[in-house]
Parts: structure tokens; sequence; C-alpha cells
């Protein structure tokens, strides 16, 4: 079934508003839960939801040599993106993290270039620049407090996962070229809970769960682990990775909006121009015109 592509990139909208919202629920996770258990939770709620489906995903165009690229797939997302982002929520504020995770639409370009042969142009090059010292002087100039205890390890953590996710795009990328967006939403969120669970063993239970903090676990493992991948996958399926990446754009729009309404997160001065001058790099990069 061919899709139009204005319904897709509408579903993408949702996509990244479903996880700008993500890192505002992890610091409600975080009153309660440990980093494992939250990592664990955005597996195990959508891996329980496609065993149920499994009738519908079992029958895989598995080829020779495909076991390379799933296992890529699922050692960059989830585990290595879930660990980074998630662990980089306990120490950065959920402004800072959104606005590194805009510099993945740059990074999928320069991965594009190196393993792809994609072409990148001069003002990709100069976006990417702007886009670096932005989020550089962004961690630089970033204050300590209970919010954020240790702001350049979070954003440096951040950065981890933005690079874990451009090489899920650049796997994705030739795998969504036979495999349903089903089925491989299923192989991460299984592969994934498989590889946690042994770690989640050592982790001692919470002392107390609040109901924000469980709303939050929830919301990470139903809002981002089931619906967010799902729509992220159709859209890899539907578009291509470079123009689906673009809208990572918005992840930092969602973010500042949400943080500002719910947590009350204020950025300082210099702060502010840098993250204006990382923004001037993505759009620079998002509004150039591509044959």
């Amino acid at each position: 079934m061919v899709f139009s592509p204005r319904i897709v990139m509408s579903l993408l909208v949702v996509c990244y508003a479903l996880w700008g919202g993500g890192m505002i629920a992890m610091k409600y996770a975080f009153e309660s839960f440990a980093v494992l258990h939250v990592v664990f939770a955005r597996v195990a709620f959508a891996a329980l939801f496609y065993l149920a489906l499994f009738p519908k995903w079992r029958r895989l165009p598995y080829e020779k040599g495909d076991w390379k690229y799933l296992l890529l797939l699922v050692m960059f997302e989830p585990c290595l993106f879930f660990l980074c982002e998630t662990f980089s929520m306990k120490y950065t504020t959920a402004s800072q993290g959104g606005v590194i995770a805009a510099c993945f639409p740059l990074c999928t370009a320069v991965a594009a270039w190196l393993f792809l042969k994609e072409r990148l142009t001069k003002r990709t090059v100069i976006a990417i620049i702007l886009a670096v010292i932005g989020v550089a002087g962004s961690s630089y100039f970033a204050e300590g407090d209970a919010k954020a205890s240790n702001p350049l390890l979070g954003n440096i953590l951040m950065f981890g996962a933005v690079l874990s996710s451009t090489g899920y795009a650049v796997c994705a990328r030739f795998i969504a070229r036979r495999y349903s967006f089903l089925s491989i939403s299923a192989i991460q969120a299984i592969g994934g809970a498989i590889a946690f669970f042994p770690f989640l063993l050592t982790s001692s239970a919470p002392q107390q769960i609040t109901l924000p903090a469980l709303g939050g676990l929830v919301y990470m493992g139903v809002g981002v682990g089931i619906l967010a991948y799902l729509l992220l996958n159709f859209a890899l399926k539907n578009l291509e990775a470079g123009i689906v990446s673009l809208f990572g754009n918005l992840i930092p729009v969602f973010t500042l909006i949400f943080a500002y309404a719910i947590l009350g997160e204020r950025l300082n001065l210099p702060q502010v121009a840098c993250v204006g001058l990382a923004l001037v790099g993505v759009l620079l990069s998002s509004t150039e015109k591509r044959a």
C-alpha cells in the first residue's frame, strides 16, 4: 500500500513530539526508578506488545548476511541509544538534551557521506560546524543544579545517543527495503529486552513508587518504546532516511516547550546564544535544496 508523503510526514511530527516528551517523562521516572529500570521498561512494554502480534510479523524475508544488520540495529537502538540517552537525563536538563538531539540530522548526513557515498555539500559542512560549536558552548556554560548535577557529562552522553541513532538510521536504510516496519520494530524491542534483562537483575527494587514516576515509566514504555518507534520505522519504510532524519529538528522544539511548561527549566543567556547557534546550523542543513 502506498501512503501519501504528507500523511507520513504528519505522523513523523507526532513521532518526534512523543520523543520530545520522553525526556520530560524520564525526569519524572527517576523520582522512583533507577536508570536500568527505565531502560528496561522502554523495551519490555514494546517486547510484550510485539510478542502478542507475532503472527503478523513472523515471516521474515531473511537473506544471507542479514544477521549483521539486524545485530547492529539492536546494538545501536535500543542498546547503546537507550543507555546513553537515559543516563544523560540523570546529569543534564531536558532542554539541553533536546538541543543536542537535534544534531541527529547532521550526523546522519555525515554517516551517509562516509558509508552510503551520498553527497556532502559545503552548506552541510558549515551547518555541522555551527551546530557543534553551539552544542559545545551550551554544555560549557551550563550550571549544575538539582536538575542537572553534571551537565557536561550528560551532554556528552546525549551526543553518544545521537551517534548511536545515526548508526541505526544507516542500518535501517538497508533493512527497510525488504523488512516491514512492524518486523523491524519487533526485532528491536525483543532483542533489546533480551539484552537488558540480565542487567535488570543487578538493580535493586525501588523503595517507593510515586504516581508521576510510574506515569513517566509507562510513557517511556508505551509512548516512546511502542508508538514512537512504530511511527519512525513506518516513516523509514515510506520515505528516504535523509528526509526522516530532518524531522529530528523537531525534538528540541518540543522538548524546550515541554521542559518550560512542565518542569520550569530555564537557560542562562550564554546558553540561549549557543542554543540559537546550534539551531541555526540545524536549520541551515534542513533548508538546503536536495536533488
